[in-house]
């Protein structure tokens, strides 16, 4: 597949990025990394008139350690933010999340804002634009019901990042930028619940920094795929603990990651939380993997967690 004809731009500031997707509207894309993206686009899954390339924009590409935070912009690396001291040293989950990424040579070419921001993914859907018309169109693709789940007026293709559940573990905010000005939010506000629109962004809006607290946690994340070098996870499970009190997150199953609270000191909590999460995850047959089996991984993954987190190893 090769990509089709568009116009081509690489603003230095953000505020050129945002009047370009103006002046293009309902046709613009913006461009980071391009590891989800370009192949979209080759699958005709996007096609925009013009792409906005954000790599020139050099805030968007430094990490910044302060007392209260670490700031992360969202064209920073994989590759480069798993090699932080900070990150190494003191946030495991992210660090887990950040090595279990595809493959070196895609984490040194894909960004943490556009991991986060990847749109949901389907065995029905990220196929060939001759597979999908010989289907037929599905719900995300503007048909009339979901090719995965038969008769249903709904779709239900998972979000598949694997640092997002990590991030959401330890508190991480987004800060996003648009025509009316910037926005700090959690990261867990930016998700819709949708699969076929699934973050809750404004039109245009650009994601453009990462904000951690700056402390020392305990943590871990765990992923299923097929193929251990490049896969998107099937099921991910992360957990991030301070101070006793810690949160979980599953990620690969359904329109966003789930997210759990608990505290270590409560008798049992291990046992608790992982039937929680299992409880609350609904996986369907979208995936290479059947529904029952991810379903049963998810306990498997937060128990395996739990033992780590309780010095056991996995």
């Amino acid at each position: 597949m090769i990509l089709p004809e568009f116009e081509y731009k690489k603003p230095k500031v953000i505020k050129k990025a945002l009047q370009l997707f103006q002046a293009n509207r309902g046709d613009a894309v913006y461009l980071s990394g391009g590891t989800d993206l370009v192949p979209r686009i080759k699958q005709r899954l996007e096609k925009p008139s013009i792409v906005i390339d954000l790599k020139n924009i050099s805030s968007l590409n430094k990490i910044e350690l302060s007392r209260s935070w670490l700031k992360i912009g969202a064209n920073v690396t994989i590759y480069e933010l798993k090699n932080h001291p900070f990150v190494k040293d003191n946030l495991p989950a992210l660090a887990d999340s950040l090595e279990a990424t595809a493959c070196e040579t895609i984490q040194m070419r894909g960004t943490i804002g556009g991991n986060v921001l990847q749109n949901t993914r389907c065995l029905f859907y990220n196929k060939s634009d001759e597979w999908r018309k010989a289907k037929g169109y599905c719900l995300k693709m503007g048909g009339q019901v979901c090719n995965a789940v038969k008769g249903a007026k709904m779709c239900f293709a998972n979000y598949t990042s694997d640092n997002a559940p990590a991030l959401i573990t330890l508190e991480t905010q987004v800060r996003l930028s648009g025509v009316d000005g910037s926005r700090q939010i959690p990261l867990a506000a930016i998700f819709s619940g949708k699969s076929d629109r699934p973050f809750t962004l404004q039109p245009g809006e650009i994601l453009t920094h990462f904000f951690i607290p700056a402390n020392k946690t305990r943590g871990c994340y765990l992923k299923i795929r097929v193929r251990d070098s490049i896969d998107y996870p099937l099921v991910g499970a992360a957990a991030s603990l301070k101070n006793g009190n810690g949160c979980l997150a599953i990620g690969g199953i359904g329109a966003k990651p789930l997210h759990f609270d608990f505290d270590e000191t409560e008798d049992g909590w291990g046992e608790r939380i992982a039937r929680e999460a299992a409880s609350h995850v609904t996986p369907v047959a979208n995936t290479v993997l059947s529904p029952t089996y991810r379903k049963k991984m998810v306990y498997v993954l937060v128990k395996r967690i739990v033992r780590k987190l309780s010095g056991e190893g996995c």
